[in-house]
């Protein structure tokens, strides 16, 4: 179960390396234009609120390596234990952004492949198709089928590079109970983003 380590260790990871950190992050001050409601994911994002989803966690986890995360939920948490009796809380559908920053533009290439080999090696995957988002070009993978032991069964992923050596992940995953469609609704989130160049 390997999507089951990767949500527990992720969970861990926030859990050891934000003790203490209150808030989400961002700048001290928001952007000229931008709204107060919009969470703010690092120093780079502004996301607008999604209808049917409630923010989960805005974390710093490794600011001083510029890695930011944050999640959105929908549904009612669940809590399910893996065959190594590991535990996780599972939504009908969580949005998740990941966003990296790197001083090199070839390491943050780097990363996008190595995300992307990630959500093939947990989700029987689609074709990836390029579009173009709130003026930011991404690459969307829809995930097609989850392995077994999986408990999100299907959703869709994007990425891109951004300015600035910036790397984002963008994923939807999705219950069997969840309706809607995750490419539609993974669009829709990213039109909302807004990005902070200035």
């Amino acid at each position: 179960m390997k999507i089951m380590k990767r949500i527990t260790a992720l969970a861990a990871l926030c859990a050891l390396l934000l003790a203490g950190c209150g808030g989400p992050s961002g700048p001290a001050g928001l952007p000229a234009g931008w709204e107060e409601d919009w969470t703010l994911v690092g120093d780079l994002l502004g996301v607008e609120p999604m209808e049917g989803f409630v923010l989960g966690e805005n974390k710093d986890a490794l600011g001083a390596a510029g890695l930011y995360y944050a999640t959105w939920t929908a549904g009612e948490g669940e809590s399910v234990t893996n065959d190594e009796d590991e535990e996780a809380t599972v939504y009908d559908a969580q949005l998740y952004v990941l966003i990296q920053q790197y001083k090199e533009t070839g390491k943050a290439e780097a990363a996008l492949e190595d995300w992307q080999g990630r959500e093939r090696e947990n989700y029987e995957s689609g074709e990836a198709v390029t579009g173009t988002h709130a003026g930011q070009e991404f690459t969307l993978l829809p995930l097609l089928k989850g392995k077994e032991g999986n408990p999100y069964t299907h959703g869709a992923a994007a990425f891109a590079l951004h300015e600035g050596g910036w790397a984002i992940c963008v994923e939807l995953l999705c219950r069997d109970r969840f309706g809607g469609e995750p490419e539609a609704i993974l669009a829709d989130f990213l039109d909302g983003f807004h990005y902070n160049d200035g």
